[in-house]
């Protein structure tokens, strides 16, 4: 098996000691108990180096223990003091500067072979565990450390726990900046302009809030990176640079590979139909907000919209995020997996982490039982990574605290795994059929002021009796293809053009006549009508 740049392999024992912080204060009073506690070995998964690194040095003053450091370039910084040559047991010479403890196996002894109860910091050590000889000397050295009462901290932006560490390493994923961290931070940067005082600072007073929520979900080094950028472009810093902030965001979920950031370009008003769905998000508009919490109510959780091809589910996922002014981030499950093992799961544990960074927000999974159908049979087609995925997703949608509202979107009902439709995983299963005759026509009306022709110029009536069977994608291509044809005839589009459009067309109801109707047999008595209000 090839070696992962970025590996995650977490054993099926080790799940349940595998979780994440919610704050970096939440961390901090962790890792107090867990040192408090005599815990030998404590797995940090992050790529904040020196966010986790001020705060370890914070822990290290409070229990009153040295703090040492290593890398596999520098060895431990200060890392100096004197063997007894007859007692250390792994003869190592009677000065060990941190030079000579670059390598894993003499910086493990170094651990080992240090008098005090310091705290161990090993930044990226999971390349080198590959190695049996390491894995060997970690546990021995894991050993001596719950003895001892030292503490050994791993640091790296993915965790490779060996099952026979599985047992006694906690690994904790450390969470990003919140809304505190990143308002201090933007405080002293502020503070560090107007000392120079080469850049303009706006006065508005709603300008930091607004920054702070931009920067939802960037590292402490991205945001910095963020206010740098809107700072330097034009000299000044302030409410103008509210974009910029934002563009920093969407580059770094495109970075994930798994994640896609989509701008609002539809409304519910371009959706034809679905009164009974639109009923139901127009009642929970206001539901994402802390008067909604006093008042009782759970955050919103998601709807799975099931139903025919064509019959806009996917653009009903993005009136729904424009409608309550959220963003809309797009989760491509095939993206999920990787080659390597415990790459999908970790890939899926970072999607969602960032997700819940960016909260409130919309998260969409377009045609999710293509992404989840292999979970239905063995599971075993793939080594178990889609069961893991899975798993792991499940585990997510129950028991995460940020608003997440998930939208996820079904063709096939039979290749949806039955646990992906238990009471609670959704707050609604929504079915979409395909459009009645008033559907239709106002559909077609949509589609024609989207192209800037006039709805009372044509005969909506004839249109929606022409196409009855079609789904709303299909009443798009008639009107497209008649376009076309009066394009080439040099004239303005008509009534009839479309008519004839129509005729041309043999609708998806037709030639899957069979599989719609089980779908909707299923939905009848399962699911909730998206059309009824």
């Amino acid at each position: 098996m090839g070696h992962a740049p970025t590996p995650v392999k977490v054993s099926p024992a080790h799940q349940r000691r595998y979780h994440r912080a919610v704050s970096l204060d939440h961390l901090r009073d962790e890792l107090r108990v867990y040192i408090r506690a005599r815990y030998p070995a404590l797995w940090l998964v992050t790529d904040e180096e020196d966010r986790v690194s001020r705060m370890l040095g914070t822990l290290a003053s409070e229990f009153n223990r040295p703090l040492l450091s290593w890398t596999c370039t520098s060895g431990f910084d200060d890392a100096r003091f004197v063997f007894d040559r007859a007692a250390s047991p792994r003869g190592l010479p009677d000065a060990t500067p941190a030079t000579m403890a670059r390598t894993p196996d003499k910086a493990l002894d170094y651990v080992m072979n240090h008098p005090e109860r310091a705290l161990f910091v090993m930044h990226d050590l999971h390349p080198f565990l590959d190695d049996p000889v390491i894995v060997r000397k970690l546990r021995d050295v894991v050993g001596h450390a719950r003895r001892a009462f030292k503490t050994l901290v791993l640091v790296s932006g993915a965790a490779k726990v060996p099952d026979e560490l599985s047992r006694d390493v906690t690994v904790i994923e450390v969470p990003p900046p919140d809304e505190a961290e990143l308002a201090a931070l933007l405080r002293s940067f502020i503070e560090s302009l107007r000392s120079v005082g080469r850049v303009a600072v706006d006065a508005d007073p709603t300008f930091p809030e607004r920054a702070v929520h931009a920067a939802r979900g960037l590292t402490e080094s991205q945001a910095i990176q963020a206010f740098s950028r809107a700072a330097v472009r034009d000299m000044r810093f302030g409410l103008d640079d509210i974009p910029l902030i934002l563009d920093e965001k969407k580059q770094v979920v495109r970075r994930t590979g798994v994640l896609e950031f989509f701008e609002h370009d539809e409304s519910l008003s371009t959706v034809g139909g679905i009164d009974g769905l639109k009923q139901w998000l127009a009642s929970r508009t206001s539901a994402f907000g802390e008067r909604a919490r006093a008042f009782g109510l759970p955050q919103p959780r998601g709807l799975l919209l099931l139903g025919v091809q064509g019959c806009g589910k996917s653009l009903t996922a993005k009136a729904i995020a424009a409608h309550w002014r959220l963003p809309l981030l797009r989760l491509d499950i095939g993206s999920v997996f990787s080659p390597y093992v415990g790459g999908s799961e970790a890939n899926m544990r970072k999607a969602l982490a960032m997700a819940e960074s960016l909260a409130p927000v919309v998260l969409w999974i377009d045609e999710v039982e293509k992404g989840f159908g292999g979970t239905t049979g063995s599971g075993n087609a793939d080594g178990g990574a889609s069961l893991r995925v899975f798993s792991t997703f499940l585990t997510w949608m129950q028991e995460r605290k940020r608003p997440v509202f998930v939208v996820a979107t079904a063709n096939r009902i039979a290749e949806l795994p039955p646990e992906l439709l238990r009471k609670g995983r959704f707050d609604e299963i929504f079915f979409v059929d395909l459009p009645t005759p008033a559907e239709r026509e106002a559909i077609f009306a949509i589609h024609l002021a989207k192209r800037h022709r006039d709805p009372g110029r044509f005969d909506l009536g004839a249109v929606a009796g022409a196409t009855h069977g079609f789904n709303g994608a299909e009443v798009e291509l008639a009107l497209v293809s008649a376009m076309y044809a009066a394009f080439s005839a040099e004239r303005e589009v008509t009534t009839e053009d479309v008519l004839a459009a129509a005729r041309e067309t043999v609708p998806l109801s037709t030639t899957m006549a069979e599989d719609i109707d089980a779908l909707r047999t299923w939905a009848r008595t399962r699911a909730r009508s998206a059309a009824v209000a």
